[in-house]
């Protein structure tokens, strides 16, 4: 059976994101939905409190969100998307694991090129560690990641051009 794109189980969740829409997306989730971070394989994100919280600052850093991927089954969903952080573009690979009532119980994300991500965790970090309540980590996480956000903005527009 062929599932269109605008039929998949995973279409309200699609856009609910290019709408920036958190409280949306957060009734495509199942309860007890978990988020692997593209940042980290140590940082994960579960239930509807986290998940949403992050879709949140997630959606006032990110710009430009555009699906043109819809791939798999009723239980597994490939979405790929273009973003922009800042002015800095991303590509975005989400895998969705879903329920038996078609809610996302799972969801897997891998971000390319190496600048985007960064920038994605230089601007996200610092949002994230002030949910946890701890004075001075959002300094900490800031002053950690805009210098590898740096790093790979330079590297990127300069020493790869002398490579290619």
């Amino acid at each position: 059976m062929t599932v269109h794109i605008q039929d998949s189980p995973a279409g309200a969740y699609r856009r609910a994101g290019e709408a920036h829409d958190a409280q949306a997306l957060k009734t495509t989730l199942a309860d007890g939905v978990v988020f692997h971070s593209p940042l980290s394989y140590r940082a994960r994100f579960e239930g509807l409190t986290q998940v949403g919280a992050l879709f949140e600052a997630v959606f006032d850093v990110l710009s430009d969100l555009r699906y043109q991927s819809d791939i798999g089954d009723g239980r597994t969903r490939m979405l790929t998307a273009t973003a922009r952080v800042g002015r800095q573009p991303l590509n975005e690979v989400a895998q969705l694991e879903l329920d038996d009532d078609g809610l996302v119980r799972e969801i897997t994300m891998w971000i390319r090129p190496l600048p985007g991500l960064t920038a994605l965790m230089a601007a996200l970090g610092p949002r994230i560690a002030r949910d946890k309540g701890k004075p001075g980590l959002p300094l900490l996480v800031g002053a950690a990641s805009a210098p590898l956000a740096a790093m790979t903005r330079f590297g990127d527009r300069t020493l790869v051009p002398l490579l290619a």
